[in-house]
């Protein structure tokens, strides 16, 4: 029995899927950065409202979320979150692929609701924005919106089919730094350059990455550099994100990098100030059972996962830092080329592409036909919140 109301999960998908493709290529051509995606947000809950979901919006004080619940038959079952993103990047629109993302969250939550409602336990699409550096997911965390949610599943256009990919913790970082004007030609002794700060801060840093750990990574630009080439730059700045994979070591690096910056400040007579972003997000905890069952299902449509190493291809994402609170999966499924990377122009065009929507209605049936493995097992709920909680 089981297996057949899988395969009408599937079939349901399937009915759904002109509905589906129109709100994903929708979300594309309409790219919305972080806390703007009101259209993105517009067409997502109307859809859930349609198929009867009681929508929230404005959820954790942040305009652009929102949850969208269906209570089924089985009040004593497991809460599961299926989590959407739909911000885009700046200048290049849907580079990360997040109109994927957040429709085959929906499509999953409305097709398991149709097929298997009398057997559920309940359902939450949780709508996530600003994940493209703004923290949403951590807002939401603070604000109590998982507190009652046993676990969250959401997948993520990829070059590669995989269930888990680790991701590196990420703070950025802004150094300040405040010099003495001065024509630089006639008078340069009366002056302080700021801009020699930065300079010698991206050096010293340089000058450190040997001593680092592979999984290291730290990246900046110069974001003031002074106004004119005879003028001794009297402020300057530069900004930098400082990743790494182990959350301790991580701390310890953040430190090494301020005191590269103090280090140029006191070579260069130059004052700092150093600000570093209110959030950091944390390194994602994989759930390995969770994440195997994903895996089943996805070998149940026929779907591989691709060979390769989990720690390939680390960026940071604040799911890391949901990771941390409740069972948590990113499954990756393939939408390109393995020579295509995400936030690139060439994958923004596969994240509207037909391959895009196949890799879309794939995520959606896995992500459904888990969530039904879980509602109806409840021994795999307890082996994912064993291995959650180390047991």
């Amino acid at each position: 029995m089981q297996n057949g109301l899988k395969e009408s999960i599937i079939k349901e998908v399937e009915r759904l899927k002109p509905d589906l493709i129109e709100i994903c290529k929708t979300i594309h051509r309409n790219p919305e950065v972080k806390f703007k995606e009101f259209k993105a947000v517009e067409v997502l809950t109307a859809f859930l409202k349609k198929n009867d979901f009681g929508v929230t919006q404005g959820i954790g004080g942040l305009e652009t979320a929102f949850n969208a619940v269906f209570k089924g038959a089985e009040k004593d079952g497991p809460t599961i979150s299926l989590l959407a993103e739909y911000d885009a990047l700046p200048q290049i629109g849907h580079a990360c692929g997040h109109n994927i993302v957040c429709t085959a969250s929906v499509g999953a939550a409305v097709a398991l609701k149709n097929v298997a409602h009398d057997s559920l336990g309940k359902i939450v699409v949780v709508g996530t924005p600003a994940e493209e550096g703004g923290g949403g997911k951590i807002t939401l965390i603070k604000k109590g919106i998982f507190k009652d949610v046993d676990l969250a599943m959401m997948v993520h256009p990829s070059n590669k089919t995989r269930m888990v990919r680790l991701m590196l913790a990420v703070v950025e970082i802004r150094f300040i730094f405040h010099g003495k004007s001065a024509h630089a030609a006639a008078y340069p002794y009366e002056g302080i350059n700021a801009l020699d700060g930065v300079i010698l801060t991206f050096n010293n840093i340089n000058a450190l990455r040997q001593q680092l750990k592979d999984d290291v990574r730290i990246h900046g630009i110069i974001t003031e550099g002074g106004y004119a080439p005879n003028i001794i730059p009297d402020r300057a700045s530069a900004q930098f994100y400082v990743r790494a994979l182990e959350e301790r070591y991580f701390k310890k690096v953040v430190e090494k990098v301020k005191e590269c910056a103090r280090g140029a400040s006191i070579a260069t007579g130059t004052k700092i100030d150093i600000k570093m972003e209110e959030f950091t997000y944390r390194p994602f905890k994989p759930n390995y059972t969770l994440a195997g069952i994903f895996r089943e299902n996805l070998s149940f449509i026929d779907i591989k996962e691709d060979p390769g190493d989990e720690r390939g291809d680390m960026g940071s994402s604040d799911i890391g830092n949901l990771s941390h609170i409740i069972p948590t999966i990113h499954a990756d499924i393939s939408i390109c080329d393995d020579k295509i990377v995400c936030h690139s122009p060439d994958f923004r065009d596969a994240a509207l592409s037909e391959k895009g929507m196949k890799g879309m209605i794939i995520g959606a049936k896995g992500l459904a036909l888990t969530a039904f493995d879980i509602f109806r097992s409840p021994d795999k709920m307890d082996m994912i919140r064993k291995e959650f909680e180390g047991k």
